[in-house]
């Protein structure tokens, strides 16, 4: 009974640094591109 707590406890342990490990590898910083000049829209022309 003991060695089943023992083993749960191992596997459960490894899968946390697995975990953490993981999350160290895939760490995404994101980085802006350059932001799209708005284009002017052409203004109507005024009704006489």
């Amino acid at each position: 009974m003991v060695g089943i707590v023992i083993g749960f406890a191992l596997v459960a342990l490894y899968a946390n640094i697995q975990k953490l490990r993981r999350q160290a590898i895939e760490t995404v910083v994101f980085t802006p591109g350059v932001a799209q000049t708005a284009k002017p829209t052409p203004s109507p022309t005024p009704m006489r």
